[in-house]
């Protein structure tokens, strides 16, 4: 069985707060679109024309909704690696499957983000770049495994 090490309290650290930047990224840029007219207007053209039953004030529940379902979709990894990561330096310890299955959900996550394609949103390079950063992070403990194997 793979030797199980402690997890560094620095990388616990650029995890955690890289994670907290990353949701509130996430937070500020889903506030900005629901509360941008301008977009509920784009969005509500290409909507009635699927659908002519509801009116322009029903459609802004609809609008919402769907703006805060994609936002849960969007935390669920960086929350659940969060957790983990927290517990992982508190309670249990870590592993090579620790850093196998973040680094495929973290790859997963950068895919979710590029696919929506929105090249002109700062948000969307800046979330990209958290993800890059959490990934090289988790990465990086392959090296305190290493070490640990050794001694």
């Amino acid at each position: 069985m793979e030797k199980m090490v402690n997890l560094p309290r620095k990388q616990m650290y650029i995890i955690l707060i890289g994670l907290g930047i990353l949701i509130l990224s996430m937070s500020i840029e889903t506030l900005m679109k629901v509360k941008d007219i301008a977009l509920y207007d784009q969005w509500f053209m290409e909507f009635s024309v699927e659908n002519t039953t509801l009116t322009y004030e029903n459609a802004f529940s609809v609008y919402v909704t769907g703006n805060l379902s994609v936002y849960m979709l969007r935390i669920i990894v960086p929350m659940a690696l969060g957790i983990h990561t927290y517990f992982a330096y508190t309670k249990i310890r870590i592993n090579g499957l620790f850093i196998f299955m973040w680094t495929v959900l973290l790859l997963g996550g950068i895919a979710y983000i590029a696919v929506t394609k929105e090249f002109g949103s700062l948000f969307y390079y800046f979330n990209i770049g958290m993800y890059v950063v959490m990934l090289l992070t988790v990465l990086s403990l392959t090296n305190v495994i290493e070490e640990n194997k050794t001694l």
